[in-house]
């Protein structure tokens, strides 16, 4: 027998007799149901437990490829979701670093207003040394710019440092925090001097040494320093820091003290560079520091008192040396008349 030559039955024909023997035992079932009890009883004890392992197998698979399907779609948007926070987190990093930026110039704003009567230009750190304190750095602006050895360095509140080499499009600066560097400075309320000196382990601690201060001064704690009049480099009524801890010296002759300085020296990006040298102060611009609003109201007459003194020791040097050239002789003759007088007595 050649089962190639067997026809087959096409499966339109198998389920339509299968639903035609369920539509005949369902209505079996309805109209014979007293005699079909026992059969029901059978079917029931078979059918039931076998439908409900099959139902608890189709509601595992529905549930698995359900989970399945929410788990890819749960990934889906993770992956979405976690793109989106990364995007806002740079997003935020790029507001703070703008907002800390903003804030920088800001400050950097302030103290070019608070120091409006010199000439400043700001520039920006671009190295330092290999510590973690800039007790020396170079920023980006040199010749070209104006910027000249001796230029003062303005960061945070105050004075920074000083310019110390200078090149085409960059100088050197030294902190006032460094071991070389030493200021001389005047304590607000006082006409006291003093001099601040850089100490890289005293930095450490968040201060700098202070020395030379006149044991007859009181200082209240927190009085402001800046820098002196009388200083060779640094031009006069910059900020410094504020004062600390005073004591007296063991030689009982001087006080000595801490210096908070206003400038964060462990972050410099951007400082304010002071054109203006020392060497071109004149004393007489009003309000550039403490000692000349101090001394503000005897500007006028001390000036005036040591022209007029200075015309009056003037003149009275002339006649004095008139004086002497004309009385010269004079005393002399008087000198010898005496001595002729005192002779003859003598010889009387």
């Amino acid at each position: 027998m050649n089962f190639h030559d067997k026809k087959e039955i096409p499966p339109k024909y198998i389920y339509l007799f299968m639903t035609v023997i369920c539509f005949i035992l369902l209505l079996f079932s309805v109209v014979f149901k007293n005699k079909f009890a026992a059969l029901q009883t059978v079917t029931s004890a078979v059918i039931i437990p076998m439908q409900s392992g099959i139902n608890e197998v189709g509601s595992s698979l529905y549930n698995r490829m359900v989970e399945h399907k929410d788990k890819n779609t749960l990934l889906q948007e993770n992956e979405e979701l976690t793109a989106k926070l990364n995007e806002y987190s740079a997003e935020i990093k790029k507001n703070e670093q703008e907002n800390y930026e903003l804030k920088r110039l800001q400050e950097l704003l302030n103290l070019q207003e608070q120091y409006v009567e010199y000439n400043t230009i700001g520039a920006r750190v671009i190295a330092t040394d290999s510590t973690n304190w800039f007790h020396t750095f170079v920023i980006d602006k040199g010749q070209e710019d104006g910027v000249q050895v001796g230029c003062n360095i303005l960061a945070g509140s105050g004075l920074a440092g000083i310019v110390t080499e200078v090149g085409k499009n960059y100088a050197k600066v030294r902190a006032i925090i460094d071991d070389n560097c030493s200021v001389s400075a005047t304590i607000s309320g006082t006409e006291s001097l003093c001099t601040v000196s850089g100490d890289l382990s005293s930095i450490k601690d968040g201060y700098i040494n202070v020395g030379y201060i006149n044991k007859e001064i009181t200082i209240e704690e927190g009085a402001e320093l800046v820098t002196s009049h009388v200083s060779n480099k640094f031009l006069p009524g910059l900020l410094i820091g504020y004062i600390s801890d005073v004591k007296m010296d063991s030689n009982n002759l001087t006080q000595s003290a801490k210096c908070l300085p206003v400038v964060d020296f462990k972050n410099l990006q951007e400082v304010l560079v002071i054109l203006d040298l020392k060497a071109n102060y004149k004393t007489n611009s009003e309000n550039k520091n403490i000692y000349d609003s101090i001394q503000n109201s005897k500007v006028g007459s001390s000036e005036a008192v040591n022209d007029d003194s200075t015309d009056e020791s003037t003149e009275t040097n002339t006649s004095a040396e008139a004086g002497s050239s004309t009385e010269t002789e004079p005393s002399t003759e008087d000198d010898s008349e005496q001595t002729t007088e005192s002779h003859s007595g003598e010889e009387e």
